[in-house]
C-alpha cells in the first residue's frame, strides 16, 4: 500500500513539475489566462491543475504558412536555409568534380 501511495505521489509531483516548467518556459503566451494565474491553478489544484494546463492553457504551436512544409503545393524546397543532402549541395558537387579531374590527370 505504501508503494502505491509513493507511486501516486511521484506521479503527481512529476505532473506538477512538468506543467510548471512548460507554463513558465514557453515562448508563446498561454491561451486563456496569464502565466501567474496558471501557476496558481497548477499549484493549488493537485492533479486537475496540471491536466487543465495541458488541455486548456498551453499555447498552440504556430501553424505553418500555406504552401510550406509537408504536402505543400508551392513546389519550392522544404528547407530554404540550405541543401539537405550532400548531392544537393553545388559546392560539394563542384569539389567532387575537381577531385575526379585531378585524379584523371595524374593517371
Amino acid at each position: 500500500m505504501v508503494r502505491a501511495f509513493l507511486f501516486l505521489f511521484l506521479a503527481h509531483l512529476a505532473l506538477v513539475i512538468a506543467a510548471l516548467a512548460d507554463c513558465l518556459g514557453g515562448e508563446h503566451a498561454p491561451r486563456k489566462l496569464t502565466r501567474a494565474w496558471w501557476v496558481l491553478i497548477i499549484l493549488l489544484l493537485p492533479v486537475a491543475g496540471g491536466v487543465l494546463w495541458f488541455a486548456l492553457g498551453r499555447a498552440r504551436p504556430p501553424r505553418p504558412k500555406p504552401g510550406t512544409g509537408r504536402g505543400g503545393s508551392a513546389g519550392g524546397p522544404r528547407n530554404p536555409h540550405g541543401p539537405v543532402a550532400p548531392d544537393d549541395d553545388p559546392d560539394f558537387l563542384r569539389d567532387i568534380d575537381r577531385r575526379l579531374r585531378d585524379d584523371n590527370k595524374e593517371d
